[in-house]
């Protein structure tokens, strides 16, 4: 036995150089160092789920980013594709990721098939979010990126590409699941089945695209046992149908969010325009049905590219608790409404204007650019998209940023 398997083990190592030589290899890279500071102590600015961000003290976590991709090239059919990020995800922790990693099947030159760990289409910048050599601000617009909880899909997804004309389009249909840890304390936030489709189209110097995603999350505790549990007690005790939807609007088990992104890019090489849609519904409290949107435009001084953007979000309608207020459930009434009311996410807008510069290409790297951007944030209820706001904070803030990104 032990003769046949060295045999075997020798005959495998033999073949190994004639695989490797078989296999087209190719790597590259991306990172940024970023600085971002608010002007005020008493919140910060973060994406949905971190109870921590930028604030006063300023960071260097929340926009640095270093990755590498390594892709293998089987044969003209198969390929795979493995790609290793570390940022400050959504537990606020600057750490590595394993953001993508996938196979690709391509049987023919128009249509192709991944499966594994892939990020979802749900924007129009997406899949570009953390190369910042490759976008014009330091961060995408948090009012249109926040608007889904995740981002990291584990499943499968076609690609449909064609032309008619001048007019190149594709079609892109995915499905799969996804999980993710939010908060200092790490909770897990289970995402049972996400599916969707995007679908773009290119016109010489202009683009336009369109995504909708169906995301349904399962149980996490976000806190609110407290005031869930007698919301389901005074259901029973009293009948109250109220109490009951909004026990069930307070816990994430079973919440449908529905997201329909429309976007459109026009760039001639000196003039860039993007604009953004997005819109949110869901039955939860706890992530509320938002639209969204912003609209940026920029012009290029040889190397230099100074931009603006306007952006919005805002709470697609009201939820209000229809608890009476008055009788024996007022009080569980006020609370569940000061709840709504102090806890969660509120209108904002936010005025940008920046600056990038394309730094000439040097060493081993394959491009380099720098920006400074301010950000103005007026969030209109006192609270807008701030994380942990602080009692009498007025829902101003003012955010410098600076970043340095490069390729290789």
């Amino acid at each position: 036995m032990r003769l046949r398997v060295s045999t075997i083990a020798l005959a495998v190592a033999a073949t190994l150089p004639s695989l490797a030589s078989a296999v087209d290899f190719s790597y590259s890279g991306f990172s940024t160092a970023g600085y971002a500071q608010l002007d005020t102590d008493q919140a910060q600015v973060g994406y949905l789920g971190q109870d921590a961000g930028i604030d006063s003290d300023g960071t260097m976590a929340a926009d640095s980013k270093l990755g590498v991709q390594l892709s293998a090239k089987f044969n003209d059919m198969f390929s795979a594709t493995v790609q290793g990020v570390a940022y400050a995800d959504t537990t606020a922790h600057w750490k590595p990721h394993l953001d993508w990693a996938y196979v690709r099947f391509q049987p023919v030159s128009r249509l192709s098939a991944r499966a594994g760990y892939m990020r979802t289409p749900t924007f129009m910048y997406s899949d570009s979010v953390f190369v910042g050599y490759a976008n014009t601000w330091i961060r995408p617009p948090m009012e249109v990126y926040n608007l889904a909880p995740a981002f990291q899909l584990r499943g499968v997804d076609l690609t449909w590409r064609d032309s008619i004309g001048e007019v190149n389009f594709s079609v892109q249909p995915y499905f799969g699941d996804s999980k993710l840890k939010i908060g200092e304390a790490e909770k897990t936030l289970n995402i049972p089945a996400w599916s969707g489709i995007a679908v773009s189209g290119q016109y010489r110097s202009f683009m336009a695209r369109a995504g909708y995603a169906s995301i349904e999350t399962d149980g996490m505790d976000i806190g609110l046992g407290a005031l869930i549990d007698p919301l389901k007690a005074a259901a029973a005790a009293f009948n109250c149908a109220a109490c009951a939807k909004d026990a069930q609007h307070l816990d994430l088990d079973g919440t449908v969010l529905k997201i329909l992104d429309l976007g459109a890019q026009y760039d001639n090489g000196t003039d860039i325009a993007m604009v953004e849609y997005g819109h949110r519904s869901s039955s939860s409290y706890v992530i509320r049905g938002m639209y969204a949107a912003y609209a940026t435009y920029g012009h290029r001084f040889g190397n230099f590219t100074p931009y603006a953007t306007y952006a919005i979000a805002r709470l697609n309608g009201r939820e209000t608790s229809e608890i009476p207020a008055v009788g024996p459930l007022a009080g569980l009434s006020n609370v569940v409404t000061s709840t709504l009311a102090e806890r969660f996410n509120n209108d904002q807008d936010t005025w940008s204007i920046g600056l990038r510069y394309e730094v000439p290409a040097f060493s081993v790297l394959s491009g380099a650019v720098a920006k400074l951007q301010y950000d103005s944030i007026d969030a209109k209820g006192g609270r807008g998209l701030f994380v942990a706001p602080q009692p009498g904070f007025d829902g101003t803030a003012g955010m410098i940023s600076a970043s340095f990104d490069f390729i290789f």
